[in-house]
């Protein structure tokens, strides 16, 4: 099965990837991989950090020179700042009166989406935004309710879905799956589902076949890109009201990990539609947030300790390392071919490599807060040109990985 973990590595335009931003949800190629993690242990700078007004569980996106942060107040307003990458320097801000409250407060949860001279934002109550990435000016603006009659209500915890570019296409979550042009916010193909969920979705190239999959309220399942088509359909265990990890998709294979369902890997039909018969199982890793990413052709994941699969044996646990605090709770994992960077939820990152017989732990940073009981990291990290972007409750930092020991 080795063949198959390959992963096909296009851009939100469907093309390569040639530069080094983090545009997105879980970064170029949605899928937690960067080719700058070096290979050893980094020395880190920071380059500065600017005061944030909240906490705010949203990701970061970091592309063209730039870093786009979502913020919140808890109040009345959210914000989303752009800062210059390498100096800091705030270039503009935009607010957007809220003035709700929802559990976890109202903030944004949604990872911002970078996109040819743009970016795309959506609030936790559905408000969606197209800025000018240069001038912060408004390009367009969508309403959940309004546009997409997503009803009153918002989902109990906020619309989290990131905003994701495919193929020239934006796809959103307000109910039903949409995709609109990025440039003018019209819509393109509706989709109906059974509702929303919390789940980012991710791209897929199998074959021929271009679809996005993700969960809605019900189901998981792929649509295509260019029509909106749903090609195939799984019920899933929602019992508990939410499922948030993002499908991982590697070459031909379908990796799916939630807390209220054990772990599966399921492979694609030559026409993008799944093999319901699971390849592999795994009962270990119950991720309530984290999505699991893969180091080389090793599944990792985050379930009272950092876990290790083989996706090539069915999904048998190779070992797992709970002496960490990082890996206690909640964390993201970014990853390259043999090594990864863990981003535990007090602001700490263990960089690791990880094995079939052992996580060897390169060594480990504090990158930002977390102090307090209540002080927890939920949002993504960005690494875009060298530069780890981090955030907590009060700054976001720039932490510069000293090009020493980059690898050659």
């Amino acid at each position: 099965m080795l063949a198959c973990l390959c992963r096909p590595a296009f851009s939100a335009d469907g093309g390569g990837i040639s530069s080094p931003d983090w545009p997105g949800w879980r970064g170029p190629t949605h899928d937690g991989q960067c080719a700058e993690i070096p290979t050893a242990m980094p020395e880190l700078k920071l380059l500065w950090k600017q005061r944030m007004a909240g906490r705010c569980n949203a990701g970061l996106a970091a592309a063209d020179g730039v870093v786009v942060a979502p913020d919140s107040d808890g109040r009345r307003n959210d914000y989303y700042w752009c800062f210059d990458g390498a100096t800091g320097k705030e270039l503009w801000h935009a607010k957007v009166t809220n003035g709700r409250q929802m559990p976890y407060s109202s903030a944004p949860r949604a990872t911002p989406c970078i996109y040819k001279g743009k970016v795309i934002t959506v609030g936790a109550f559905g408000d969606v935004h197209c800025y000018d990435l240069k001038t912060g000016k408004s390009v367009w603006e969508k309403n959940y309710r309004k546009d997409f009659d997503a009803g009153n209500k918002p989902p109990e915890w906020g619309y989290a879905v990131a905003p994701l570019i495919f193929d020239d296409k934006l796809i959103l979550m307000p109910g039903d799956l949409v995709a609109l042009d990025p440039n003018t916010g019209q819509t393109v193909w509706r989709a109906k589902t059974a509702g929303p969920n919390y789940s980012s979705f991710t791209p897929a190239v199998v074959g021929s076949v271009r679809e996005v999959i993700g969960y809605d309220a019900a189901t998981v399942g792929g649509w295509d890109i260019a029509s909106g088509k749903r090609l195939w359909s799984m019920p899933i265990d929602n019992s508990k009201n939410y499922t948030v990890p993002s499908p991982v998709v590697f070459g031909r294979m379908l990796l799916l990990a939630t807390e209220s369902d054990k772990a599966r890997l399921y492979g694609f039909a030559d026409d993008g539609t799944i093999n319901t018969m699971p390849l592999g199982e795994n009962r270990d890793l119950l991720p309530e947030i984290a999505t699991p990413t893969l180091q080389g052709p090793l599944v990792l994941g985050i379930s009272r300790g950092l876990i290790c699969l083989d996706p090539n044996d069915k999904l048998k646990r190779l070992w797992i390392q709970d002496k960490e605090d990082a890996f206690q709770d909640m964390a993201h994992i970014v990853a390259t071919s043999d090594r990864a960077m863990v981003f535990g939820d007090r602001g700490e990152m263990v960089m690791i490599r990880a094995t079939r017989e052992k996580c060897e732990v390169l060594g480990r940073a504090k990158l930002c807060g977390g102090q307090g009981k209540d002080a927890v990291v939920w949002s993504h990290p960005a690494i875009a040109a060298g530069v780890i972007f981090v955030r907590d409750e009060k700054y976001l930092y720039a932490w510069r990985m000293l090009p020493a020991k980059f690898d050659k």
